[in-house]
C-alpha cells in the first residue's frame, strides 16, 4: 500500500477508535429507558428532552476524558500528514506528467 493509502486508513482506524470511546461515554450517561404507554405524546416528549440531555452531558464528560483529547490531538496529527502525503504525491505525478523531474525549480525561466 502506498504512503497516501497508509496515512489515510490510520486516520480512519483512529477515527473509529474515538467513535467507540464517545459511544461508551454516551451509554455511561443512558438510564434504562422507561416504559411508556403507546400515543403518551407528553412522555415520549419528556422522554426526547431526557435524551438530549443525557447527549450533551456525555459529551461534556468526553471533553474532560484526557484520553479523548490525546486521540483528537494524535487524529489531527495523523490527518496533517495524510493531507501532506496527498499533496506530495499530487505534485509528483503532476510534475511526472508536465514533464518536469523533481530535482527541477518551481521557478520561471527568464
Amino acid at each position: 500500500m502506498s504512503e497516501v493509502q497508509d496515512a489515510w486508513k490510520e486516520l480512519g482506524s483512529k477515527a473509529e477508535a474515538l467513535g467507540l470511546k464517545l459511544q461508551l461515554h454516551l451509554e455511561q450517561e443512558q438510564d434504562e429507558a422507561t416504559e411508556r404507554e403507546p400515543g403518551d405524546t407528553k412522555a415520549t416528549i419528556e422522554e426526547m428532552g431526557k435524551k438530549f440531555s443525557e447527549a450533551f452531558d456525555s459529551m461534556g464528560n468526553a471533553a474532560k476524558d484526557k484520553a479523548v483529547h490525546e486521540d483528537i490531538k494524535e487524529m489531527g496529527t495523523i490527518f496533517k500528514d495524510a493531507l501532506f502525503a496527498t499533496y506530495n504525491r499530487v505534485s509528483t505525478e503532476v510534475n511526472a506528467r508536465a514533464g518536469h523531474s523533481e530535482d527541477e525549480s518551481d521557478g520561471i525561466d527568464g
